[in-house]
């Protein structure tokens, strides 16, 4: 492809880099540039807000309601659950720890889902502290895992 009439562009072009540049007269680098920076406007630097000092009026918190509750007491059963038969296998000494593996994704998947549970529920909430303390729960027992605690020696 082959681009026609661009001779005017191009020599408009070199024109304004000609008339831009400015001799420098036999001055040291040092000498222009303080020149230039005295001769730039200084304004008086305004802090800038970085958050918001008012929330926004007519935003509220929205409560859950008793289904939400009940669906996270749901997901925080089958955690705990999930947690009882990991108890169990853990225990039964037939069962190798490559088999527990896939038990520990799933409890870490479950914890990943119920992260958004746990900051939507009310800090008066019982159900809050239940879902915290099976969440460390699950957490300890995924480090123990993965750092061999349980390997025989």
């Amino acid at each position: 492809m082959k681009i026609l009439n661009n001779e005017r562009v191009l020599k408009s072009y070199q024109q304004d880099l000609k008339t831009d540049a400015q001799p420098s007269a036999g001055k040291k680098f040092g000498a222009i540039l303080n020149e230039a920076v005295k001769n730039t406007p200084t304004e008086n630097p305004i802090p800038l807000q970085t958050a918001f000092n008012h929330p926004v009026p007519g935003l509220q918190g929205v409560s859950l309601s008793a289904t939400d509750l009940r669906f996270a007491a749901d997901r925080i059963e089958d955690m705990i659950n999930l947690l009882d038969r990991y108890r169990q296998k853990l225990a039964d000494t037939r069962i190798s720890m490559k088999q527990l593996d896939p038990d520990i994704k799933e409890m870490s998947r479950g914890m990943e889902n119920l992260i958004h549970v746990l900051d939507s529920l009310p800090a008066d909430e019982g159900l809050k502290d239940i879902l915290n303390r099976a969440m460390v729960t699950i957490s300890l027992e995924i480090g123990k895992f993965y750092r061999g605690d349980y390997i025989s020696a």
